[in-house]
């Protein structure tokens, strides 16, 4: 299945796209599909956290991501 998926901040700049589709297997799981995106993109790979939010709503890893579901990945927050 194709899965929409949208980055911001620092890994929007790392892929040079705002969002893209990647083909996935039925019953991908959030931690099967970050890490799919980590092999594809090594400067997200060296990132120890990688945030991911399925329609706006931060979630698990084991969470299986659904056809029409729209996936964001975010690099970690920091400020102060």
């Amino acid at each position: 299945m194709k899965i929409k998926v949208t980055y911001y901040g620092q890994f929007r700049d790392i892929t040079g796209l705002k969002e893209e589709e990647i083909e996935a297997k039925d019953g991908v799981t959030v931690v099967e599909l970050r890490d799919q995106v980590r092999d594809k993109y090594a400067k997200i790979a060296a990132k120890e956290e990688v945030l991911v939010a399925i329609n706006n709503s931060f979630t698990s890893l084991e969470t299986v991501v659904k056809k029409d579901d729209k996936v964001a990945f975010f690099p970690p927050v920091s400020g102060g």
